[in-house]
């Protein structure tokens, strides 16, 4: 165990607390929500120093497209860089290039199933005045966006291009692994880059009617964190520039759906030959709904699952350290597949012609973990690599980025993934960890 660590006093979690809400932090964090119903998060970070991250956030993705409409929520966010109120070919581009604010190509956003997520990094030592500006582009993005037939009829081509680039073998291997993964629910036929039909035909004012029915301040989130002399004075600029945002349509705000992954007895399979992959792949991937941490008892189970998933790397790494071994890498992750699912991945790169051997052996480490859990000194040794994970994050917690900082705050304004700053988190787990068992 490291100093840091061992000095750090535990959270209570005892009783009732054990299943109270965490707290959103750290402390001087500035959250709420605007008269308009859009949420914010304003956050001081010196690094780097005189910059600052924004993000907004849009709870709206590719699912929730129609069959005539896939694609539209892609179309949408390349609009906003060219096609808004205040802004035509280009201008925001050149806008963000003269007041030296990080951009270029797929960098400044991106589109998935369930959201969208436009990001800005810009300087803040002029005092209010580029920041000011940078959130009126925002505010066009969010409310101003237009999309007549010639707006829509520039973005078209760059759409197709990014289309056709996602056929190569890597974006074929995805798209096939993601339907196998979805069939029989929304997300297996709602891919984000859309349609080659939808791109090349859809009419504006489709694409200016799912604009206006998805994009309302209730969905939307603005992120500010960064090197500020007053934060109070960001939430009053955000409050300026935002609060009065709306909708353009008349028609009241639609709920936002949601759409799950659909359970099943036997294991699917899918066997993908390409001649541009370069080494063969297996994955075994294991559904299960996507893990929620807002309280102490569901931050435990969080604490457990990392403990599993070093002890399973652990031996797979052994594994691939024979003299004849099974496959070149092995790993297993814990990730998020959409706002409902996650999924538990035991990947391998294979030797050449042993594929099966790579995938035999990642099923058989499974069923000996079924059968005979996780041993005593393996336990022992995950525990201590999470530990020394924790204190070097401890003492790193002053050392992260305001890029890094936004992005946790978006993650919980999307999928309510808990921050609670990172010297809370440590004295947490501080408190927990002596709780994790073989059983858990």
């Amino acid at each position: 165990m490291g100093r840091v660590y061992d000095d750090l006093e535990p959270v209570d979690v005892s009783g009732e607390k054990f299943h109270q809400p965490l707290p959103l932090g750290p402390e001087g964090l500035k959250h709420g929500t605007l008269e308009n119903g859009l949420t914010y998060y304003v956050r001081q970070c010196a690094k780097p120093k005189g910059r600052c991250a924004l993000a907004l956030a849009v709870r709206v993705g590719s699912v929730v497209e129609s069959e005539q409409e896939r694609g539209m929520a892609h179309i949408v966010e390349h609009l906003a860089f060219n096609a808004t109120e205040s802004y035509s070919n280009h201008d925001i581009v050149r806008l963000l290039e003269r007041i030296g604010a990080e951009f270029g190509a797929c960098q400044n956003a991106y589109t998935s199933a369930d959201e969208t997520v436009y990001t800005l990094t810009v300087p803040t030592g002029d005092g209010e005045g580029l920041l000011a500006e940078t959130l009126g582009v925002m505010a066009e993005m969010a409310f101003k966006i237009r999309c007549s037939p010639s707006d829509l009829s520039k973005e078209r081509g760059a759409v197709l291009e990014e289309w056709r680039m996602s056929r190569d073998a890597q974006g074929r291997m995805q798209e096939a692994h993601w339907q196998l993964i979805f069939q029989g629910s929304r997300y297996a036929e709602r891919l984000p880059i859309g349609t080659e039909s939808v791109i090349r035909r859809c009419p504006a004012d489709a694409v200016r009617s799912w604009y206006e029915r998805w994009y309302r301040p209730g969905h939307m989130a603005l992120v500010a964190v960064g090197d500020f002399k007053d934060t109070d004075a960001v939430v009053g600029l955000i409050q300026r520039h935002l609060g009065s945002g709306a909708s353009r349509s008349r028609e009241p705000a639609p709920d936002l759906p949601r759409f799950s992954y659909t359970p099943h007895e036997q294991p699917r399979f899918k066997v993908l030959v390409d001649r541009e992959t370069q080494h063969p792949s297996v994955y075994v991937s294991y559904k299960h709904p996507r893990m929620q941490i807002r309280t102490p008892q569901e931050f435990l189970q969080h604490l457990a699952l990392s403990v599993f998933e070093i002890a399973l790397n652990n031996r797979l790494y052994k594994i691939g350290r024979q003299r004849e071994p099974p496959f070149a890498s092995a790993a297993v992750s814990d990730e998020p597949l959409c706002a409902t699912a996650g999924s538990c991945v035991l990947s391998a790169t294979a030797l050449d012609g042993k594929v099966l051997p790579a995938l035999e052996s990642l099923l058989t480490e499974v069923a000996r973990v079924r059968l005979h859990g996780i041993g005593p000194a393996e336990l022992s040794r995950a525990v201590s690599e999470l530990i020394s994970d924790i204190e070097n994050t401890t003492l790193e917690a002053d050392q992260g980025y305001c890029t890094d900082i936004r992005d946790e705050y978006v993650r919980h304004f999307l999928y309510d993934e808990f921050v609670t700053g990172q010297e809370y988190e440590a004295r947490l787990s501080k408190a927990l960890v002596p709780l994790l068992s073989r059983e858990e």
